[in-house]
C-alpha cells in the first residue's frame, strides 16, 4: 500500500516550488522586482484562485509546470562554463 503524501499550505508550496525548482531556470540572476512580476505575482495568482487551502507538492508541480510563464531553461554546467574549468569539474557527472 503507498504512503499517502503529505498535504501542505499552498503558501508553503510556493516556497517549496521556488527552493526546488526556480533557480534552475535562471530566475535568481534576474532583477528582483523582474522575478517579483515574472513569476512570484504568476504563482500569486494562481495559489489566489484555488479554492482549496491545502494540497500535495506533486499536484501543486503540476499546475504550475502547465502554466506559460514557467518554463525551464537549463543552466550550463558544461565544460564552456568558466567556474567548472576553475574547479576542473568536468561535463561528465
Amino acid at each position: 500500500m503507498e504512503k499517502e503524501k503529505p498535504k501542505w499550505t499552498l503558501q508553503r508550496l510556493k516556497s517549496m516550488y521556488f527552493a526546488m525548482h526556480c533557480w534552475k531556470c535562471k530566475k535568481w540572476e534576474i532583477s528582483p522586482e523582474e522575478y517579483k512580476k515574472e513569476c512570484e505575482d504568476n504563482i500569486q495568482k494562481i495559489i489566489d484562485n484555488l479554492e482549496i487551502k491545502e494540497m500535495t507538492f506533486k499536484d501543486f508541480n503540476k499546475i504550475i509546470k502547465n502554466t506559460t510563464f514557467c518554463k525551464f531553461e537549463k543552466r550550463d554546467f558544461s565544460n564552456n562554463c568558466p567556474i567548472c574549468k576553475n574547479l576542473g569539474i568536468s561535463n561528465h557527472f
